[in-house]
């Protein structure tokens, strides 16, 4: 979705919650997942002054890109909006959540909290906005590498590799596109994953983990697995059509972090 390529995002079976309850004095922080300045400036910036004790919990892993950040933004968004009685439709929540986003990323794509607000599959690009795409319900295992990636850093890494690795960002907008018709064959599915990986790792942003991770998943079952988000750590997600018990056996095995989860979700 970078370079004028455009990215296909879908939500994930998990969920992030906020839940209010009524407090006499400053609205404040009473419980959370991370307790990270951010979020408190998120919580600070989305909800009335006073009046609040906010709650937030999540079932997402934190700092490995699968869009947690914006799960929360959205979520204490669609609660401001329901302490206001207020419907939102899909542009306004997008805005506001925008504005939350930037607290944790700077300058964000858009991507993971319109994918987060709107649920389903989209193809993306920035400035163009979510299209919704058709997919139906497919199982994934996603295993955690248990290393957070900085985005930034693998960003800027990416940019200076550049002209060289031009054909290899080119080709990866292409199995984009390609992908799009073949979301509902996962044998399809599978083999763009595989060699979208390839160019990934030849734009350097996998890494020796990731690379091990997707092999484990290749290996035992899973039609495709590649990282997801920006790289560096993260997570692997691996396509996996029979259900995914062989390799969250092996995941167990070697006592790493592993669940599933179903794309797309609503």
């Amino acid at each position: 979705m970078v370079y004028g390529y455009r990215a296909i995002a879908a939500a994930v079976s998990m969920q992030t919650r906020v839940t209010l309850r009524p407090y006499q004095g400053a609205t404040h922080l009473a419980r959370t997942f991370l307790r990270d300045e951010r979020v408190e400036r998120a919580v600070a910036m989305a909800l009335p002054p006073t009046g609040w004790a906010a709650e937030i919990e999540t079932e997402l892993p934190v700092g490995r890109g699968m869009g947690s950040s914006a799960a929360l933004s959205v979520a204490l968004v669609r609660v401001a909006a329901q302490l206001e009685d207020q419907a939102l439709d899909f542009a306004a929540e997008h805005e506001r959540a925008f504005v939350l986003e930037r607290i944790f990323h700077g300058n964000p794509s858009g991507l993971d909290h319109a994918v987060s607000a709107l649920g389903g599959a989209v193809i993306y690009s920035k400035g163009h906005g979510p299209e919704p795409v058709a997919m139906p319900p497919t199982p994934f295992v996603v295993l955690d590498t248990g290393v957070a990636g900085d985005t930034a850093a693998l960003v800027a890494g990416v940019a200076a590799r550049r002209p060289s690795i031009d054909s290899s960002l080119e080709r990866l907008g292409e199995l984009v596109e390609q992908a799009v018709p073949a979301l509902a064959e996962p044998s399809v599915l599978g083999e763009l994953m595989n060699e979208a990986q390839e160019h990934l790792a030849a734009i350097g942003v996998s890494t020796p983990a990731i690379d091990e991770l997707v092999a484990m998943a290749r290996s035992h079952g899973a039609a495709g697995a590649k990282l997801s988000g920006a790289g560096g750590g993260g997570v692997v997600i691996a396509l996996t059509p029979d259900g995914g018990d062989a390799l969250m056996a092996q995941a167990r095995r070697r006592g790493m972090r592993s669940f599933r989860c179903t794309l797309p979700a609503r």
